[in-house]
């Protein structure tokens, strides 16, 4: 099987994740929850704003950015005053390209490109190892597709990009150990500093497989004199990076590492670390867990138990093993309930079922390798489909949402705190929206628009489920655990609806 046949075959695959984002999007572009502040810094930034600064169109109607209806873990005020969204920048500047070429909805459909191009690398590193074209097709579509790697491109988020930079680095590692040259050596350089802006416990995974490959090498000593000149330069860019993060938001690792570095030494966090162990291997009520959601990954003692045979392929077994076990511990915040909170592994899968697929292809024979993997597959794919309706759940709830306030037709939307932020959307950039935590913060807004005639819809979530175990206490009481009754001075309510799970009372000034 020639390579492009493979490529068509992975472009193929491909169409799956299209098909959902096309079902999904429907008339709007669907995103929610954490996507949606990725959505709104490209959008604030094609309309002029930079990219780390918080998107706020209600200010135009003379709003202070205090009442931004988005706060903890995405959007913070810095010691200066100004408001800025956690996430990276660098997905939001090569967003921006594909916004100059095509229109909003493209951007969602960015992930999936690059799952694509993730596909094209992946097929890359295993020819590394192995040159049947057939084992190289399987063992690129059970990484690819039976983990939670699949996820990623059916999320908006800058995960596939991270696998990218993680990918490339990989095999630039890998083509400079068997020839040194400048150009990988270059690419190397670049791709693992990127990798860590984006997310930094994916480069934990990265610096785990490039420490245990110079470790297990056998020319330590000339392979480190080569690779000197390209450690030096990631440092000269590393230490550039630090320098324009701390200019922004005050702190070398960003918005990022400045929250970490606030939760881990917050007294308003309790933490049990042994709990939160098992519970993101193995579940609890919130997480599914890694292992039990993809029991493929108990396939990964193959890798050390053939270690003489797949020599060559146990640093990405070992770097794999000891992030997906330590990550837990060495990343303090790892949000994310039920199956999405395992796109904090997916540098270790990558890594470790790198080694244990092409490990059990290798040296098994074909059917014993069919029988082994199948029941472990069928659970993967239950994972996926798991996901996927979860998504689809979502993506209904919240068209039928963005149905019913097209209906109304609000020239203003107020939240009674922040809990019904994370199903705004698209509607945010649609409808100017803003937040009040009391009815003192209700008469200050009926005060900025006592010379506008506008309607306002005002929405509240009684009996509240957002999901608050990974929130400050004093932050949750505060902005979200919201309860105050609307006792409106200049307004008056015309009417009452139903919005998915939310309660909304349109209100106009009296008369």
């Amino acid at each position: 099987m020639k390579f492009y046949y493979r490529y068509f075959i992975y472009f193929l695959i491909i169409l799956v994740p299209v098909f959902f984002r096309l079902k999904w999007n429907d008339a709007s572009v669907f995103i929610s929850s954490d996507p949606q502040i990725k959505y709104y810094q490209v959008i604030g930034a094609i309309e002029g704003n930079s990219p780390e600064s918080c998107y706020f169109p209600a200010k135009k109607l003379g709003f202070p950015l205090e009442m931004i209806p988005i706060g903890y873990p995405w959007a913070f005020f810095l010691e200066n005053g100004k408001c800025v969204f956690q996430y990276p920048v660098l997905f939001v500047w090569i967003q921006k390209i594909f916004g100059f070429l095509f229109s909003n909805l493209s951007f969602t459909y960015i992930p999936i490109f690059f799952f694509f191009l993730n596909f094209l690398i992946l097929d890359k590193i295993i020819q590394e190892f192995e040159n049947r074209s057939s084992i190289i097709l399987i063992a690129s579509i059970l990484i690819q597709c039976f983990s939670p790697i699949f996820l990623s491109a059916l999320d908006y988020s800058e995960l596939t990009l991270t696998n990218f930079f993680l990918l490339v680095s990989v095999y630039s590692y890998l083509k400079f150990q068997t020839k040194a040259n400048s150009f990988f050596g270059l690419l190397l350089a670049l791709c693992v500093v990127l990798n860590f802006q984006l997310r930094p416990e994916s480069t934990i995974a990265l610096l785990f497989f490039l420490s245990a490959s110079y470790l297990l090498s056998n020319h330590k000593l000339e392979l480190l004199k080569q690779l000197i000149p390209y450690v030096c330069l990631a440092i000269l860019l590393q230490v550039l990076f630090f320098y324009w993060n701390h200019s922004i938001y005050g702190h070398v690792l960003g918005m990022r590492g400045l929250n970490t570095f606030n939760d881990i030494g917050s007294d308003d966090m309790k933490r049990n670390y042994l709990v939160e162990w098992i519970a993101d291997l193995w579940g609890n009520e919130f997480k599914i867990g890694i292992f039990k959601g993809y029991p493929i990954l108990f396939l990964s003692p193959l890798a050390l138990i053939w270690k003489k045979k797949s020599e060559e392929l146990f640093p990405f077994f070992i770097a794999g093993l000891f992030f997906i076990i330590l990550l837990p511990i060495l990343s303090p915040y790892r949000a994310g309930v039920d199956i999405f909170g395992m796109r904090y592994y997916e540098s270790g899968v990558y890594l470790i079922l790198i080694a244990t697929v092409l490990t059990l292809l290798k040296h098994s024979p074909k059917l014993v390798s069919f029988f082994v993997i199948l029941p472990f597959l069928y659970f993967s794919y239950k994972s996926d489909t798991r996901a996927t309706k979860q998504w689809s759940s979502s993506s209904k709830l919240y068209h039928e949402m963005v149905s019913e306030i097209q209906k109304i037709k609000p020239d203003l939307i107020v939240h009674r705190g922040l809990s019904l932020s994370y199903l705004m959307g698209d509607s945010y950039i649609t409808y100017p929206q803003v937040a009040v935590y009391s009815n003192g913060d209700w008469l200050k807004l009926e005060e900025i628009l006592k010379d506008k005639k506008i309607n306002v819809l005002f929405l509240q979530w009684d009996g509240n489920r957002l999901v608050n175990d990974e929130f400050p206490r004093k932050i949750w009481k505060e902005k979200f655990d919201i309860n105050f009754q609307l006792k409106p001075n200049e307004f008056q309510v015309i009417s009452e609806h139903k919005i998915a799970h939310f309660q909304g009372f349109l209100l106009e000034k009296k008369r």
